[in-house]
């Protein structure tokens, strides 16, 4: 074998237990998940909150490596995620009545995507704010530390700046910023 197949080999192998541990370990920590598409990944453990129900499509990512991304739903809630979405560490996605994730979406480190004034599930029984549903298009990115607020629509292949807050409605291809995000760049 020459040097050149041998070190080729060798780098293959090399990332197989990377491979290994981010595959099982999606089936493994996704498990209270109601359906997991084929492919996704996890690297590191998210936490995950199921009362309701959350959907994960095919080939999504999941990096909780520095801070665990948190999945939480509310007894109503319902979470969708679509195909090829990748979801950074310290992550919050919270549902009490609908938040729906199109596909090719990427959602940066820290951002805070909660379809209640007061994100989480809260107590079993307890009585929550008014939920109003969030819609995030395909093909979206939102940068660092953003946070969507509840009833916010942000458009397809729409991108919201680093530490911006949503509100409102964001067309298809905007790009937007600030608190709170108002459009920069119209769609062209």
């Amino acid at each position: 074998m020459t040097a050149s197949r041998l070190s080729q080999v060798w780098q293959r192998a090399w990332h197989i237990p990377n491979w290994l541990r981010s595959t099982i370990g999606a089936r493994f920590w996704l498990r209270s998940c109601d359906r997991v598409g084929p492919g996704t990944k996890t690297h590191w453990r998210p936490l995950i909150d199921n009362r309701g129900r959350i959907a994960i499509g095919a080939k999504v990512r999941f990096n909780s490596h520095w801070v665990p991304i948190e999945l939480v739903t509310g007894t109503q809630g319902v979470i969708e995620i679509g195909d090829s979405v990748f979801v950074n560490y310290g992550t919050l996605i919270s549902a009490n009545k609908q938040v729906k994730i199109g596909n090719g979406v990427m959602l940066g480190n820290y951002c805070i995507v909660a379809d209640t004034e007061v994100a989480g599930a809260g107590p079993t029984g307890a009585r929550l704010p008014d939920a109003r549903g969030i819609v995030i298009g395909d093909g979206a990115w939102l940068a660092a530390r953003v946070t969507v607020l509840p009833g916010a629509s942000i458009g397809a292949r729409a991108v919201i700046a680093a530490g911006s807050v949503v509100a409102g409605n964001i067309p298809d291809g905007a790009i937007a910023g600030g608190i709170p995000a108002r459009i920069i760049r119209g769609s062209e």
